[in-house]
């Protein structure tokens, strides 16, 4: 048996709410983790497209799912593949505890919670019932199932504008704090598995095609060796130098629109742009109900300065500094 893993994240762009970087985990046979493009295998259980036959599970680029469909097959498709995991968070803090990876940064689980920062309060599923979540489940553990696997693991990383900010001053700039996020990911995954077979399939950050000096400082009791760099794809295969005796290896794939190509990948992005999408619900919910009128934003462009605006005597009677709220870049 060997480990698929696919990472992405959602909410790169905004002026508000955090930047998420997620993890998702299948163990498959081994002769099935060569190609991560699993739709045509799971057919019948899985469908990319966000409308078409109902009950099968949407797994797909998160922007075309919730364009398409809002956040309610973000919700469906990420709480069925936790419970398809075994886990069945039933509030936004189950699901960031259940999730959680060790951070690199060694903050962000001592980081303060802002007022309109409350996970307990936050059921779930927020926008479907038990039984929708549910019959995902089932059909991702039998569909899985009759590969021969199953679904493994998820995990968060999420970074709101403190966290963010202080990543950014950190490392220079966003990408690299993006990258930061993701390293965490991937340190998580190489541990989780010792010596199995393991592939971890990603987006491009960026137009960036080289990757193999940021990994050997991001992991410098990991070697890097580089498969290929190419315009197509960027590839390294990653072992520990201390450890058991027989060293874990993970192959890391990096490539653009990744979602597009690997499940696993896909589910990363709908888990990733779920959270964001329950923390931007916080958000515009705590401030609604001190605003009146107040419309939500989504955090982007204009309307995020619009937002901040509108807020504006609120954050100032609560002392809410911008840097609590506002992202840097």
């Amino acid at each position: 048996m060997a480990i698929l893993v696919g990472i992405d994240e959602a909410g790169y762009g905004p002026h508000l709410g955090p930047l998420v970087a997620a993890a998702a985990a299948l163990r498959l046979p081994a002769s099935g983790i060569a190609d991560p493009n699993l739709w045509g295998r799971l057919r019948g259980h899985v469908r990319k497209r966000p409308r078409g036959p109902s009950g099968r599970v949407v797994i797909c680029d998160s922007k075309e799912a919730y364009t398409a469909c809002g956040a309610a097959p973000l919700e469906r498709t990420t709480l069925a593949f936790l419970s398809a995991c075994g886990t069945a968070p039933a509030s936004l803090s189950a699901l960031l505890e259940a999730t959680q990876v060790p951070s690199a940064d060694g903050e962000s689980a001592d980081e303060p919670a802002r007022p309109w920062e409350c996970p307990d309060a936050l059921a779930l599923p927020m926008l479907l019932d038990d039984g929708a979540v549910a019959s995902a489940a089932d059909r991702l553990v039998l569909g899985l199932g009759r590969l021969g696997g199953g679904c493994e693991r998820l995990w968060i990383n999420a970074a709101p504008a403190a966290r963010f900010n202080r990543l950014v001053g950190a490392t220079g700039n966003k990408a690299a704090a993006l990258f930061a996020l993701t390293a965490d990911l991937v340190a998580a995954v190489h541990r989780r598995w010792p010596g199995e077979t393991v592939h971890v399939t990603m987006d491009r950050h960026g137009g960036r095609r080289y990757y193999a000096d940021l990994l050997a400082q991001a992991f410098p009791m990991v070697r890097a060796r580089i498969i290929e760099e190419s315009p197509r794809l960027s590839v390294y295969t990653l072992w520990r130098t201390d450890g058991p005796a027989r060293p874990a290896e993970t192959q890391l794939t990096i490539r653009t629109r990744c979602e597009q190509v690997s499940l696993a990948t896909a589910l990363a992005s709908m888990a990733a742009k779920y959270v964001r999408e329950l923390w931007m619900h916080q958000l515009n919910a705590y401030f609604g109900a001190k605003v009146s009128g107040l419309r939500p934003t989504a955090g982007y462009g204009r309307d995020a300065w619009r937002f901040l605006a509108d807020i504006a005597g609120v954050r100032r009677a609560e002392g809410v500094p911008d840097a609590a709220i506002l992202r840097c870049r």
